[in-house]
């Protein structure tokens, strides 16, 4: 078979060299000013062609051939009785590319759907108790820094709310440790916890509430995020690579930010807030006070967003199917939809 012209690397020096290759029995052969060397084809390593840059022929010792010719090289690979990997005569197919990029494509969206969700749910148990401490104290000193007034409810009224959160939820079994915290804000009536169980609540909403069971249904609520570790799995989720490296390097301050940001904006899903309403309506309901005044709690606030959205609050639009989980909450209680 005649010679392929090739640039010759001898792995030590830049320079150039033209030769030619040439394949005999079990040989390659490679020729130039230089002599000649032989080489077993065994212990050639020929590289995938990658669109048009030039394909490498490298031997055993570093040394490497470049041809910049695609279709001479194949024909002289094929005359020389080598063949394409597999996987290189697929990419070289539109249909195999197409099909193997929308199986990448489907591949991450079940990772991101259903992987990492399933992922968050057995890493967040697993948080150590201090870093889970650490992380909130920082999430709530940032709120309170940037975002979150004192409260201006009095002192009297404050301690009134907490006794009356704590008898309803003493029936409660297996509740997580909490503290409920009163603030001030400018964004409506809201709350939220923390993975540690501080359960932090807006004198907003507090004015919003027509009775203390109310204000307890919301807590039973928030609590239920706690139990369920709802925060966490969430954090996870939304920045899994971020989090992994700030437990690593012990850098809280970016995950505070994201979970300040997670938190204040009440952004879990719809399946977290079902489970949280689930828990709020077994705890209300072990106290004697029913589903109802979570239910009717929740209806008030999505009026108020729905009243308040050209001021610049949009109250419950992260809160998913917010009609929908009144309705459940309702039919829990036996009563009907509209009550």
């Amino acid at each position: 078979m005649s010679g392929l012209p090739a640039s010759f690397f001898d792995g030590r020096t830049p320079r150039r060299q033209a030769v030619e290759l040439l394949a005999e029995g079990g040989e390659i052969v490679v020729r130039g000013a230089f002599g000649e060397r032989r080489i077993q084809r065994t212990q050639v390593e020929i590289s995938e062609p990658l669109g048009r840059a030039p394909r490498l022929l490298r031997l055993p010792d570093g040394a490497v051939c470049e041809i910049t010719d695609h279709r001479a090289f194949a024909d002289w690979l094929t005359a020389a009785g080598f063949a394409d990997s597999p996987v290189v005569r697929l990419q070289a197919r539109w249909s195999w590319a197409v099909a193997a990029l929308a199986a990448a494509v489907l591949i991450l969206l079940a990772a991101y759907f259903w992987g990492l969700p399933a992922a968050s749910k057995v890493l967040a148990p697993r948080v150590p108790e201090p870093v889970v401490q650490s992380l909130s104290k920082y999430t709530l000193n940032f709120l309170d820094q940037r975002l979150l007034r004192p409260s201006r409810l009095p002192q009297a009224r404050q301690d009134e709310l907490r006794a009356h959160v704590a008898a309803v939820m003493q029936a409660r079994p297996g509740l997580p440790t909490y503290r409920l915290l009163f603030r001030s804000s400018s964004i409506g009536p809201n709350a939220f916890a923390l993975p540690n169980g501080d359960l932090v609540m807006f004198d907003e909403l507090v004015a919003l509430a027509k009775s203390d069971d109310e204000v307890a249904g919301v807590v039973a609520h928030e609590l239920g995020h706690v139990a369920y570790r709802h925060g966490l799995r969430q954090l996870i989720q939304s920045s899994v690579v971020g989090f992994a490296v700030g437990l690593y390097l012990g850098d809280l301050s970016s995950l505070a930010s994201g979970l300040a940001a997670l938190a204040l904006e009440s952004r879990y899903s719809r399946d977290f807030e079902l489970e949280a309403d689930a828990y709020a309506a077994a705890a209300m309901r072990a106290a004697g006070r029913g589903t109802e005044p979570l239910a009717a709690m929740l209806e008030r606030m999505e009026a108020g967003a729905g009243r308040q959205e050209r001021g610049g609050w949009d109250g419950l639009s992260s809160h998913p199917d917010t009609a929908e989980r009144i309705r459940r909450l309702r039919a829990s209680n036996g009563l009907p939809a509209g009550d």
